[in-house]
Parts: structure tokens; C-alpha cells; sequence
């Protein structure tokens, strides 16, 4: 059961490796969306994605203390603790201090033997890939959120409170894909409906606004936005949640990273 488990560990970091060399691919030729993202982020988006971050964590603790169940998903089968984008590291971070275990009664012996050989932010080999790594997470994130948002959000100008949950838990639930557990798929959906929100009021917005052009015979003319611009800048606005949003939970991991070097040196 290990070895297949290892195996299927070793699947999982290749596939994420393949997608996100894809994903690498689509975000290059798609720069000026990311150029406009950062760019449009500003401390209130750091602020709201921080305490969006408390509600979704605390959703997903509240959901395994209630539903134990829920903290299960098929990372779980393979070994991985959370979402499988961190695969790699993870599994850069196996090879550097012994496998992981796979069975209750390994727990004690695993825990000793990386105690001994330290952790992946004290491990030399391993501190630049990971920081490479999540690095580069971060220059893909505007493109990836920015699918998501068009699948997910794109629409829900006119959805009812109960189009827009249902939505919401749809985008949470994709993301069992990512091998992670049921509760936090459920968590996820909370950022899902919130950035739905964020869609609708910059619809509502964008659709508001008119511009003044000439006519004909000099007539000036009032025009509106088509339906179609005003959901190119709604999408664009919940993109830039999202982005932060997602940024903001790796650079906590980049942070972490860097104290619990300094603290090991």
C-alpha cells in the first residue's frame, strides 16, 4: 500500500507539474491581464481578502468539528495533506525527510524521524526550490483566477440569492479536484459567493456609466456599456479578489518559510 500510495503520489506531482507548465503557457501570452490585476489592487483588497481568509478557515474547522468526516478527501489516499498544487513541494519536502506515513501506528516513528532531520523551511536543498515554486504560483495566479472567475461568475447579474449559492458551491466543489477535503471545498464556496457579490456590484456599476459622443450632425449622444463590456469589468473586478485572495495564503506560506529559517539558523 505504500509503494502504490508513493506511486500515486509521484502521479499527482507530475500531472500538477504538467498543468501548471500549461497554465504557464496561457498566462504568458494573456501578461497585460496580469499587469492589470496588480495593478488594480489596493489595501482594501488586502484587508477584506485577510478576513475572507478567517471566515473560509473558519468554516472549514467548524465543518470537521461538527462532520469529522468532512476532513477527509482523496489527497488522503495518496498521502497529501492539502491542496495538490503544493504537491510538489510536498513531495520535495518527503524526499528531503523520510516518507510520510500512511498508517496510524507509523505516526510516532515519522514525527521522531523529521524531527531529527528537520523540516522543510530548515532544509538548505529544499528552501530555493520552494520558494521558486511559490513564486511562480504567484505570477500564475491572475491568469487562473481570471478562468475561474469567467466560468464561474460571468452570469450572475440577474441570478437570485439561491442561483448565486448554488453557483458559489459549485466553484467549492471543483476544487475536490485538487485532492482537497470535503470541509474545505465547502470553506471555498464561501469565497466563491462573496466573489460573486463582488461581481454583481461592479456590474451594476460598469452598467450605470455613459458616455457622451458625438452623433450625427454633431448631435451628442448618450451611449451605454453593452452587457458584454459591463461583465468584462465585473469579472475583472472579482478577479482581482480572487488574486489576492490566493496570493495572500502564499505569502503567508513564503513568510512562515523565511521565520522558521531564520529561527532554525
Amino acid at each position: 500500500m505504500a509503494d502504490m500510495a508513493a506511486a500515486l503520489r509521484l502521479a499527482v506531482v507530475a500531472v500538477v507539474v504538467l498543468l501548471l507548465v500549461r497554465a504557464a503557457r496561457a498566462a504568458w501570452s494573456n501578461r497585460r491581464l496580469a499587469v492589470a490585476v496588480w495593478r488594480r489592487i489596493r489595501p482594501r483588497h488586502v484587508l477584506g481578502s485577510c478576513a475572507l481568509l478567517v471566515a473560509v478557515l473558519g468554516t472549514a474547522v467548524g465543518l470537521m468539528a461538527l462532520v469529522p468526516a468532512s476532513g477527509l478527501g482523496l489527497g488522503w489516499f495518496v498521502g497529501l495533506s492539502g491542496n495538490a498544487v503544493f504537491a510538489p513541494i510536498e513531495e520535495i519536502n518527503l524526499r528531503a525527510t523520510g516518507p510520510a506515513p500512511n498508517h496510524a501506528s507509523d505516526v510516532d516513528d515519522a514525527t521522531a524521524e523529521n524531527e531529527r532531520q528537520g523540516s522543510l523551511g530548515t532544509q538548505p536543498s529544499t528552501i530555493g526550490v520552494t520558494a521558486a515554486f511559490l513564486l511562480l504560483l504567484l505570477l500564475l495566479f491572475p491568469w487562473l483566477a481570471y478562468v475561474e472567475e469567467r466560468v464561474f461568475r460571468e452570469g450572475l447579474e440577474t441570478a437570485s440569492t439561491g442561483r448565486q449559492a448554488w453557483a458559489a458551491l459549485k466553484f467549492g466543489l471543483a476544487h475536490l479536484v485538487m485532492l482537497i477535503p470535503v470541509a474545505a471545498a465547502l470553506a471555498i464556496a464561501v469565497a466563491g459567493f462573496v466573489y460573486g457579490r463582488v461581481y454583481r456590484r461592479a456590474y451594476r456599476r460598469s452598467a450605470a456609466r455613459t458616455d457622451v459622443v458625438a452623433g450625427s450632425f454633431g448631435v451628442p449622444l448618450v451611449v451605454a456599456p453593452t452587457v458584454a463590456t459591463a461583465r468584462s469589468h465585473a469579472v475583472l473586478a472579482s478577479t482581482v479578489w480572487h488574486t489576492t485572495f490566493n496570493s495572500l495564503i502564499v505569502v503567508l506560506v513564503l513568510l512562515g518559510l523565511v521565520a522558521e529559517t531564520l529561527l532554525a539558523s
